[in-house]
């Protein structure tokens, strides 16, 4: 079945919910408009968004080495980095980097230090490149979402030629009464299509999407 679906609408990331199929479906549509030459995935993992990357170096960073040596093994051209991601972002000789991504770590990961947030999203836009771009995601843990967001917001403001933002759910499930992943995925084309969607389904906004293409 997965198979079926790839052909028709290319590679595809389910998550463990309708939510995060949903951030997924908006990374990969994203990134089909961002051709890098040196992309980073902060807090990568194990490289499963590396399949929508149009890249000529894609590097890796993340402080799980199991996860990045299973991501290599799938992913030999990548280049791995064990790091915490604020770690990485100041050393000097990382240069020329004109794509960042960041999803599922700032206000969504227990390891992420949330009260760094706003810094560590200043860093991303330090360490870019003129004329580079950054998707990233921030989520309500340990978070006021809302003051998080005009925080964002007044630091972005004039900084990229296009910045995109959309609010979501998280719409979780428990283990008992998970769904198939079909039905995941069904959902977040769903909530993507139809914006009302997207909070309802996850009962209020939990979580913010960026995409901020060409920095000024």
């Amino acid at each position: 079945m997965k198979q079926i679906i790839k052909k028709f609408i290319g590679p595809i990331r389910i998550g463990g919910s309708a939510g995060k199929t949903l951030l997924f479906i908006w990374v990969k549509n994203d990134l089909k408009n961002i051709q890098s030459k040196t992309s980073v995935d902060l807090a990568g993992g194990s490289m499963e968004n590396k399949k929508f990357f149009k890249t000529d170096k894609y590097i890796c960073v993340d402080i799980n080495q199991s996860k990045l040596d299973r991501g290599k093994k799938r992913n030999p051209d990548s280049t791995i980095i064990n790091s915490k991601i604020q770690d990485f972002m100041k050393n000097e000789y990382q240069k020329n980097v004109d794509f960042l991504l960041c999803v599922q770590t700032m206000g969504t990961n227990i390891f992420f230090e949330h009260n760094e947030t706003l810094r560590t999203i200043k860093q991303m836009y330090y360490f870019l490149n003129h004329g580079g771009s950054m998707i990233f995601n921030v989520g309500s843990k340990n978070t006021n979402l809302d003051l998080l967001e005009n925080q964002i917001n007044e630091f972005l403001k004039e900084k990229f030629q296009i910045i995109s933002i959309k609010s979501y759910g998280a719409f979780h499930e428990t283990k008992e009464n998970e769904s198939h992943w079909s039905v995941r995925l069904f959902l977040a084309y769903l909530m993507n299509i139809f914006i009302p969607l997207r909070n309802l389904f996850g009962l209020r906004k939990k979580k913010l999407y960026f995409f901020c293409k060409n920095k000024i």
